[in-house]
């Protein structure tokens, strides 16, 4: 799959194009037509449109006539009302949709529509959304205006699903699922793997469904290069269920569950008050994540891996303060590229390893794994947008 934002683009509009040409013109483009839309055009994503576009089509009907939007046309339209009359401030928060069908019949009837019901006086950017988001429900159970959001396709699955997200009732029952247990791990092995580097950067853990699945979850920096950034959370679905990427779980979901619990999301590490700039260490910041760890430890429900420090195939140390004096000195002397990314990763990863522990002591671990589920597929309230999922 796509791995950066010009990819992901050039392999959307693939799909768009894609979707066109079998759905109108009832004949899959020819590859000469697809390299022309994206370079990095094989016979596997060749698959992969066709099964999307079988599951489009079986959604569809005999309903065509449509324009296929992305880049240009009626999808930025509607992210543009979405960001200035509805408060939205992330489209993807609101509404993943990678591809938007509108009925060319019906395109200025649909614009004229969403102008019209977000721009009343006297109401606000939040009735704005709730309007824009009833209506679009509307359209989309019409096959009016489809959004569409592309997930990923496991080479072993024959076909791919449709799905309709966020569109209230019965369409969207409620998934049990579950911690699996002594699944958290939050390895603090630095240097075994490779010199002046954390064996991995992340917090790690499994989740089960009530069918039986397993999704497996990580939060860490997706970007070891920079030495302060952002984690995520992201998850992904195992074994029979593998290969529909959920994605990243939003931060709009996980702030409206922790305050209720009496927690707050970690910050990033470019803004926790213990992670200064590389080389401006205090001991007082130390001590925090001291602190920390020896709080979690004491918890029984992370598993840290081996807690220790290797140099040249040996080990030199085999404390938390060790590997905290060791990180700190690899990233201060950049000892490697990604010293610091990795470090401040692993940091921010014990913050979300006390979310785990403290969501377990309030007894309120299935609703908070409901949370990372459904913000990851982003249905989780009333202000998300509708869309057709395909996976």
């Amino acid at each position: 799959m796509a791995t950066s934002a010009t990819e992901t683009a050039k392999q959307e509009n693939g799909s768009r194009v894609f979707f066109e040409s079998v759905i109108e013109k009832g004949k899959e483009p020819t590859d000469k037509d697809m390299l022309k839309v994206y370079d990095g055009y094989n016979l596997e994503l060749k698959e992969t449109y066709r099964k999307q576009t079988a599951a489009l089509k079986k959604y569809l009907g005999s309903n065509k006539g449509y324009e296929y939007s992305r880049d240009s046309g009626v999808m930025p339209f509607i992210e543009g009302i979405a960001k200035s009359n509805c408060g939205v401030s992330v489209k993807d928060r609101w509404n993943p949709m990678d591809i938007v069908l509108v009925k060319k019949s019906m395109k200025r009837v649909v614009e004229g529509t969403i102008k019209e019901l977000t721009n009343i006086d006297g109401i606000s950017k939040e009735a704005n959304l709730s309007l824009l988001n009833a209506y679009m429900k509307e359209a989309l159970e019409d096959k009016i205006l489809v959004g569409v959001s592309l997930k990923a396709i496991s080479k072993t699955k024959k076909t791919a699903n449709a799905e309709l997200a966020n569109m209230g009732g019965d369409k969207t029952a409620r998934v049990e699922i579950d911690l699996v247990p002594n699944s958290i791990k939050c390895t603090l092995t630095l240097g075994k793997k490779k010199e002046f580097l954390f064996d991995t950067g992340e917090l790690g853990f499994d989740m089960k469904t009530e069918s039986g699945g397993t999704i497996h979850g990580q939060s860490r920096n997706f970007q070891y290069s920079k030495a302060r950034n952002v984690i995520q959370t992201d998850l992904t679905p195992k074994g029979k269920d593998g290969g529909a990427k959920l994605g990243k779980v939003s931060s709009v979901a996980l702030d409206k569950f922790l305050p209720d619990v009496g927690l707050n999301r970690p910050p990033s590490a470019t803004k926790h008050p213990h992670i200064p700039a590389v080389g401006k260490w205090t001991e007082a910041d130390i001590k925090y994540w001291v602190d920390l760890y020896d709080k979690l430890k004491g918890s029984n429900m992370i598993d840290f891996g081996e807690v220790a420090v290797y140099e040249g195939g040996s080990k030199i140390g085999s404390d938390f303060r060790s590997i905290m004096d060791n990180a700190i000195m690899y990233e201060t002397a950049e000892r490697d590229r990604s010293s610091g990314g990795r470090f401040s990763s692993k940091l921010i990863a014990l913050e979300w390893a006390n979310c785990w522990a403290e969501v377990a002591k309030k007894g309120k671990m299935k609703d908070w794994c409901r949370v990372l589920y459904y913000g990851a597929k982003k249905e989780f309230g009333s202000s998300n947008g509708p869309f057709l999922k395909i996976y």
